[in-house]
């Protein structure tokens, strides 16, 4: 499913710790996908500035995001 969305906020300067326990500072990118489900991806400073790889950790949260909300019994 090819979600459509939208980023909604940024949250810099923030801090995720890896398995080995280094800090990795990036930003939050907050987005809403046009089916309504939200979420947020990290992304670290390193790769903050190579748009074409925020937007596909975009894209792939946002097609989980909906895949999972449309499932239902």
């Amino acid at each position: 499913m090819a979600a459509t969305w939208q980023v909604t906020r940024q949250a810099a300067d923030q801090v995720n710790i890896t398995t080995s326990g280094d800090p990795i500072t990036g930003v939050r990118v907050f987005y809403q996908t046009g089916q309504g489900n939200t979420g947020s991806v990290f992304i670290p400073d390193t790769q903050y500035h190579n748009t074409a790889a925020v937007k596909e950790a975009l894209q792939a949260a946002a097609n989980q995001a909906d895949t999972i909300g449309a499932l239902h019994s």
